[in-house]
């Protein structure tokens, strides 16, 4: 037991020895590492190891190493095998505890990158991007692994903070058709998680200062890999901020252009999955900025374009705030109608907006709009506008809808059905209609605007008449029905009436019910209505009240209307089947002829009862027995009783 002992010694001694070695070659290649002719040496090795493998130019200006966490690099310059620029880092300063390397562990916990430039291209004949001469230069390096046999690597990366200033990025994909350049003046972010194994990348703020992107789709013949096996990227961030930037978007194949001049834009909760296409966030914010939106005319090309699948994109926003924006679309080369509303020409200034709910899908949109306010070029403003708004392939509904502008305002909610948005737009033809209106007002200077052609109808002749709307119709297009239906218009004219049409939309075999029709107006209101149809040798009263009952088709019918106006009282029942066969009476009580035929010395008041029965409605060819009896008709001066 005594010999054992001190050979235990001297094993301990030993091993005391071999650690303090290690540590004192540890400590003395971190004291060499930071001494300025190490680093240039280290630096001219690594340098050339890359050159010499890559047969491409490599330089480093300067590597300051600060151990143990803080690594600068000055200067860096990477071509690609055309002598182009592959990357190139004025400065790129990394703080990571060095120590964690020996763990497995990459922890970066800030990279700082400044005045760079990244260009990434492909050939038009070529998927394969410049930097792929890198994987294949060091692919004798990497110990092949046959297939099912990997096993997760024992390698952990996180990454902290990131900040960029004055990045250039240019990103040429002739094979694809897809081309980007990007310029960063300042950006600042902390990441949560990165995964590049699955795609995932999560960050916690975003802020993103003096932004320029150019983003162009261009034709090309090539056909995309559908076969392709990589994942795309999942995105998410808690906050990102959008400053003094400038995106601009041009697709030569699908004849579309966007650009946002972006003074200050806000997402809460903001991710995009490219997998599943789905672009969603919690809230969306956009202040003092401006959308351009320009369509124009396919070029001729001899190029084949590229037909991709059909997309599916999903957009959800919880909350949509808008404020003060302007928002432009121009719709090919089209000149500016000055005056009227230009669909191929506008422009919304100080456009503001409040939404919820918002979803849009190929096959469903939705939002709930609380604020809605803008000015066109012509300075016809919308002063508010709300509604829940949903639209699918088959309806599209409009709750709680309330506008106004200056002259005009509605107050209604609506619903229609139809097969498909296609055959709804082409002969408007729908399923099913819920339309209840509250109230309904617009002046005919409005309407002029949005339809200059209307002026040439009599009613619109008067730019400043009002008309207002109220009440429910509802139904299919065969069977429409109509309740507490009320119009004002003009000075003194009111419609009220409920009804129902089935048949339609062939109007002239549709069977028509107006059980309650009310009509009040007067002179000055009629003339503007009717204008021209009105007969030059007729009169129109003053004043006129219509009571009518109408059942049936344009040419088969029971009717009665009572009339009373300043010109007297009338009285008439109608009726006519499908073989023309009419029946008619009517009555008359001091109704003045002589002001209606505007001849006052031949005609005068009359009160007379008629009746009339026939055939035909074609007067060349009518038959009639007619049989009246006058209790009073004043003709030629004279009064006639009985």
């Amino acid at each position: 037991m005594s010999k054992v002992h001190p050979y235990f010694k001297k094993t301990i001694k030993v091993i005391l020895w071999v650690i303090l070695s290690f540590v004192l070659l540890f400590i003395l290649i971190a004291v060499l590492i930071q001494i300025p002719s190490i680093q240039t040496k280290v630096v001219h090795y690594a340098t050339s190891f890359i050159s010499n493998k890559t047969h491409t130019r490599v330089e480093i200006n300067r590597v300051s190493i600060s151990f143990p966490k803080t690594v600068v690099v000055e200067g860096l310059y990477l071509e690609d095998l055309n002598k182009d620029t592959l990357i190139y880092a004025g400065s790129a300063k990394v703080n990571m505890a060095l120590y964690d390397l020996l763990k497995s562990k990459i922890a970066i916990s800030s990279f700082d990158l400044e005045d760079a430039t990244v260009k990434l291209h492909s050939a038009l004949t070529d998927p394969l991007f410049n930097y792929n001469f890198l994987l294949t230069a060091f692919a004798d390096t990497t110990i092949q692994v046959k297939s099912g046999t990997l096993s997760v690597s024992k390698w952990s990366f996180s990454l902290d903070q990131v900040s960029l200033k004055n990045v250039r990025f240019t990103y040429h994909d002739e094979y694809a058709g897809m081309n980007v350049f990007a310029v960063v003046k300042k950006s600042e972010f902390s990441v949560d998680e990165i995964d590049p194994g699955k795609s995932g990348y999560q960050f916690d703020e975003l802020l993103v200062d003096g932004l320029s992107a150019n983003v162009r789709m261009i034709e090309s013949g090539n056909t995309p890999d559908n076969h392709s096996k990589s994942v795309l990227p999942r995105i998410g961030a808690k906050k990102i901020q959008l400053n003094n930037s400038r995106i601009s978007f041009a697709d030569s194949v699908g004849c579309q252009s966007v650009i946002s001049v972006i003074n200050e834009c806000k997402l809460e909760d903001a991710s995009i999955d490219l997998q599943t296409q789905l672009l969603a966030s919690e809230s969306v914010y956009l202040s003092e900025s401006e959308i351009y939106y320009h369509t124009f005319s396919p070029e001729l090309s001899s190029k084949v374009i590229v037909t991709t699948s059909g997309s599916n994109w999903k957009v959800s926003m919880n909350r949509i705030e808008l404020v003060d924006n302007t928002m432009i679309y121009k719709s090919g080369n089209k000149p500016e109608v000055q005056g009227v509303f230009d669909t191929d020409n506008l422009t919304y200034s100080h456009l503001s907006l409040d939404a919820t709910d918002f979803y849009y899908s190929s096959d469903l949109s939705k939002a709930s709009i609380t604020k809605f306010s803008a000015t066109d070029q012509n300075n016809f403003a919308i002063n508010s506008f709300e509604t829940d708004f949903s639209m699918d392939e088959h309806s599209i509904t409009a709750n709680k809808l309330k506008a106004t502008a200056a002259n005009s305002s509605i107050d209604a909610d609506f619903n229609i059905q139809y097969s498909s948005l296609a055959a709804f737009m082409d002969s408007m033809e729908f399923s099913n209609l819920k339309l209840d209106l509250r109230n309904v007002r617009f002046k005919n200077s409005d309407l002029l605007y949005f339809n200059p052609d209307l002026i040439e109808q009599s009613f619109f002749i008067n730019s400043a008449n009002v008309t207002t709307a109220s009440g429910i119709i509802s139904g299919t297009i065969n069977n429409l029905n109509g309740k507490n239906l009320v119009i004002h218009a003009g000075d003194r004219t009111i419609l009220k009436t409920d009804f129902s049409i089935k048949g339609l939309p062939e109007y002239k075999t549709a069977l028509y019910d107006f059980p309650n029709l009310s009509i009040v107006s007067g002179r000055k209101d009629i003339k503007m209505m009717a204008d021209t149809l009105i007969p030059e040798s007729i009169e129109i009263p003053e004043n006129i009240s219509l009571r009518v009952v109408f059942k049936g088709k344009m040419k088969s019918f029971e009717s009665t209307m009572n009339v009373s106006s300043s010109f007297g009282a009338a009285n008439l029942i109608a009726s006519i089947d499908p073989a023309e066969n009419f029946s008619s009476k009517v009555s008359m009580s001091n109704l003045n002829l002589g002001r209606l035929l505007k001849d006052t010395v031949l005609y005068g008041p009359v009160t007379l009862t008629a009746e009339a029965n026939g055939k035909g409605l074609d007067m060349k060819t009518m038959q009639a027995k007619i049989k009246a009896d006058a209790t009073e008709i004043y003709l030629n001066k004279y009064t006639y009783h009985k």
